[in-house]
């Protein structure tokens, strides 16, 4: 928000006058002013303090002492091993998600009824606020709420326990409810872990007594399947199966040998085929055939022998050939012979094949017929051993069940019961009394230190030089509301007050600058109204006069005539009736008794006279009343508030601008400032005005 001037902006306003000088960063804390600033208030800051301190101190000491009684439990799931089995009930391990549960479980309203029961509803009724005589009728909803209201569970760092504290005005009664609400807590944990042991042993009794059913029938069952099978089929599966086996090895069997025969067959007949039938006797082993084939060689090379010295029409070599011929003839017989056995062997064979595949087929058709009955006997058979082993499984679980029934604890370990305290736990009044002080005092100081630092007003004329880059020509004391109207009219009796000192020194920047200038004409200038525009106008006038110098404030607002407003003279004409021309301008100019300069105002507000108001003939009107007064002061209206006051500051001269101290907006001024400049109408100086408090004290002389 401390927005700032651009150096052409100051430059455009201050026409160059201005040196330059360092601009200091809008971000910086002066941590000289802000100790100034804290010891100047430390009386507030202090009595502030102390008022906290010692109303609540007063409001605890009038309170009723309440006294809180505290207990703790642990959350311990260890417990003894009777059992090695798993447990039917799991034990939760310890975790933040595990305490925020159990809390919840201690601050529910079923825990709290069952309480308020055992206690006695007339006891905690006495800690509601209701009247005595209307404590029996408190509905049980309420009473819960009554206990909720004073009872605190949290769990302590860093470790698994839960703390219980109940808060009442009675000690004995905190203490009571404190205990019975862990005594009832750990007793419901115990009771509702058995429960659930309980019913989980019922299940289980009732499911044992499914599966015997089951099981009994199964079987029944199973027997009456088993002697269907054997009377309808002759045989077991178990049989059956045996029985192809073997045949299956038989038919293996069977067809290698027909294969085998096949195959000598077939080669015997390709021999005889091509070959002829000496060459399939060469194939053929048989002693017949190896005999014969040996008395063919012998009578072979007997002719072989005759042939050398006879011919083959002799005697003994036709024997020879003869004997040849026979053997040869056996030879074929004997051939023919064994491929008949061969023959037969391969046919026989074959139907040996046929008649054990038969037989195969018979057995397979035999087994499917059983497999289709034993596949509904082996589902059931299946059945009714895993229900066997889910019997074993539960009797088991049940005699477990029924042991962790009678020896189940809770998960919650007392480990420190409430006792009835001594002394009340709250108020406090001497502690809260000095925390209060101590927060006010932080809260003031901080507020300060924001306040100080979030400031969009002006408070020393070095933050208005610095924000505008113009000079400060005065900083004018802030004057008493009734003293205000004329606040000049002390000078007289008070010359040297720190008020006419800074007047003084405003009217010596402005009329000793230039002493060749005979008169000068100034407008006296501020963003919005109320800034002290006119009485500062009023008072240069009148230190003027008092330098020997005439002096006249015209009043140029039409809209509003606050030198009217403030005095109220009885003027036959004034500057409204000039304007029209009713009069002239010496007799439109007022001279009040009671002032000691002229004044050309108004009677009235003329708001129509206000849109024709232009510089091109008020120039000429200043420059008549220069030349019978040293010094004319325009007052005009706020330059924010018309657009017709930057027109009349154009007739001036020199040109003031008032900012009242923390009050005028950093970016009022800078608005303010920048309609000057559209003009081009330069500010010979700014005015720090109604400075108040230790801001003003350094400006007071003698």
């Amino acid at each position: 928000m401390n927005q700032r001037l651009t150096g052409a902006d100051a430059l455009r306003l201050s026409s160059a006058r201005v040196s330059p000088r360092r601009v200091p960063d809008p971000d910086s804390i002066d941590l000289r002013a802000l100790g100034r600033l804290f010891l100047s208030r430390w009386k507030t800051l202090l009595g502030v303090s102390l008022l906290a301190a010692l109303v609540v101190y007063g409001l605890l000491t009038l309170s009723a002492p309440v006294y809180s009684a505290t207990a703790k439990v642990l959350i311990d799931p260890r417990r003894t091993e009777v059992l090695s089995g798993s447990d039917i009930i799991s034990t939760r391990e310890p975790s933040q998600q595990v305490i925020n549960s159990e809390i919840a479980i201690l601050t529910s309203n079923v825990l709290i009824e069952e309480v308020i029961n055992t206690v006695g509803p007339e006891r905690i009724a006495t800690l509601s606020s209701a009247p005595p005589e209307a404590a029996d009728t408190l509905a049980m909803e309420q009473l819960v709420w009554t206990v909720r209201e004073n009872l605190s569970v949290w769990s302590e760092a860093d470790s698994f326990v839960i703390v219980v504290s109940f808060t009442a005005t009675d000690p004995e009664l905190a203490a009571e409810v404190t205990n019975t609400l862990v005594d009832t807590y750990i007793a419901r944990q115990i009771e509702t872990r058995r429960m659930s042991l309980g019913q989980a042993a019922v299940w289980l009794e009732e499911q044992l007594e499914i599966l015997e059913d089951r099981i009994a029938q199964n079987e029944e069952t199973i027997s009456v399947m088993q002697t269907e099978s054997l009377l309808n089929n002759g045989s077991t599966l178990e049989n059956a199966t045996q029985q192809i086996t073997t045949l299956n090895n038989q038919l293996v069997a069977a067809r290698a040998e027909r294969v085998t025969a096949e195959a000598q067959v077939q080669q015997l007949n390709e021999l005889l085929e091509k070959s002829g039938l000496e060459e399939a006797s060469s194939q053929i082993s048989s002693p017949t055939l190896e005999t014969l084939r040996a008395r063919a060689r012998q009578l072979r090379q007997q002719d072989a022998v005759w042939a050398e010295s006879v011919e083959p029409d002799h005697p003994r070599r036709a024997a020879i050939l003869a004997d040849l011929e026979q053997v040869q003839a056996e030879i074929g017989a004997e051939v023919r012979n064994v491929i008949a056995i061969r023959r037969g062997e391969y046919d026989v064979a074959r139907m040996r094949e046929q008649s054990l595949e038969e037989t195969v087929g018979r057995m397979e058709e035999r087994i499917v017929q059983i497999s289709r009955g034993d596949i509904d006997l082996r589902q059931l058979e299946r059945e009714t051993e895993a229900a066997r082993r889910t019997h074993e499984a539960m009797l088991t679980r049940l005699t477990e069940t029924r042991t962790q029934e009678r020896v189940q604890s809770a998960e919650a370990t007392l480990v420190e019961r409430a006792t009835v305290p001594a002394g009340p736990s709250a108020p406090r009044p001497k502690l809260m009394g000095a925390v209060a002080g101590a927060s006010a005092f932080a809260i003031c100081v901080v507020a300060l230190f924001f306040g100080e630092m979030t400031v969009t007003t002006f408070r020393t004329a070095r933050e208005l030089e610095a924000e505008t880059g113009l000079p400060v020509l005065a900083s004018l004391p802030l004057v008493p509301g009734r003293q205000r109207k004329n606040a000049f009219s002390r000078f007289g009796a008070d010359p040297y007050s720190g008020y006419a000192e800074r007047i003084r020194h405003l009217r010596t920047m402005l009329l000793m600058r230039d002493e060749t200038v005979i008169s000068t004409s100034v407008s006296v200038l501020s963003s919005v109204a109320a800034e002290g525009k006119t009485t500062t106008a009023l008072a240069l006038a009148d230190m003027a006069v008092r330098a020997q110098r005439s002096a006249i404030v015209v009043d140029c607002d039409m809209r509003r005539t606050s030198l009217q407003e403030n005095y109220h003279w009885a003027m036959q004409h004034d500057f409204a009736g000039y304007l029209r021309g009713t009069c002239s301008l010496s007799q439109a100019i007022h001279s009040p008794e009671e002032l000691a300069f002229d004044v050309l105002t108004s009677n009235r507000p003329h708001p129509d006279l206000a849109d024709e108001l232009s510089s091109l003939w008020l120039q000429p009107v200043i420059e008549q009343l220069k030349e019978s007064y040293d010094l004319v002061i325009i007052d005009g209206p706020p330059l924010l508030a018309v657009s017709d006051a930057a027109i009349i500051a154009k007739a001036a001269d020199k040109r003031i601008y008032i900012v009242e101290h923390e009050r005028t907006t950093r970016n009022e001024v800078r608005d303010g400032l920048a309609i000057l400049a559209d003009f081009q109408l330069p500010v010979d100086g700014m005015v720090l005005n109604k400075v108040s408090g230790r801001d003003a004290a350094e400006y007071r002389y003698g």
